[in-house]
């Protein structure tokens, strides 16, 4: 099964209540505010293949600063932006990514996955999907801004999160209420894009199939150039 067929089985259970506590009344939000990011253009505005890929430096779980340039001078640089354990499909995500995650570095590259939330939250997400790839924090999605990733959550929005117990002043350590949508990035060794890939919709996601595609087409260019 597919990343995205898994995806819609769980988008189905919810829609059928079998995934308490979320109502009809909440996914009725949820899904026009996803909508009406994606009527905005706002996946037309993220980055494309053939732009400069934005360098970062930027803290892991345990603090430690994980360089861009550093990981593009061993090879291709795969970077994963999700929203946080607070998002079960972002979950499904990580957790696909990381059975590709071997066929990834076989092929000479890295993957690093990038999200808004605290250390802390980083931590529970590597525990909960079992993470031995890179999982990055983007404090305000200072980051994901400079690919145009970024949202403002509304206050219908933040009123369905919040009647979950869910205060991203405590979950992402800002008062932002910035969001990052989902999407899937690959640079070259140049620093350019190969690979870009985004979603307003946060139910819809990159097959890790396509990425690791864009990766083996990445390494036979190479090879034609040597």
């Amino acid at each position: 099964m597919s990343l995205n067929e898994r995806l819609q089985e769980y988008k189905a259970r919810q829609e059928a209540g079998e995934v308490p506590p979320i109502t009809s009344a909440h996914l009725e939000v949820i899904y026009r505010e996803a909508e009406a990011l994606a009527a905005s253009g706002a996946e037309d505005r993220v980055l494309k293949v053939g732009d400069p890929f934005p360098s970062f430096e930027l803290p892991d779980e345990n603090g430690d600063v994980v360089s861009s340039a550093d990981l593009l001078s061993r090879g291709p640089l795969a970077v994963v932006f999700y929203r946080g354990i607070w998002c079960d499909y972002c979950n499904f995500e990580l957790e696909a990514l990381e059975e590709v995650y071997p066929q990834i570095q076989a092929l000479g590259a890295e993957l690093v996955a990038v999200s808004p939330v605290t250390m802390p939250n980083l931590r529970a997400a590597i525990r909960r999907n079992k993470i031995s790839y890179r999982i990055l924090s983007d404090r305000g999605n200072a980051y994901a801004a400079r690919f145009n990733l970024t949202y403002t959550m509304n206050q219908d929005l933040l009123d369905v999160w919040g009647s979950f117990g869910m205060d991203f002043s405590q979950i992402n350590g800002d008062d932002s209420n910035s969001m990052t949508m989902p999407g899937v990035f690959l640079a070259d060794r140049d620093g350019v894009l190969r690979f870009a890939s985004a979603y307003a919709r946060h139910w819809q996601r990159t097959e890790p199939a396509d990425l690791i595609a864009a990766i083996e087409r990445l390494s036979l260019d190479h090879a034609a150039q040597s």
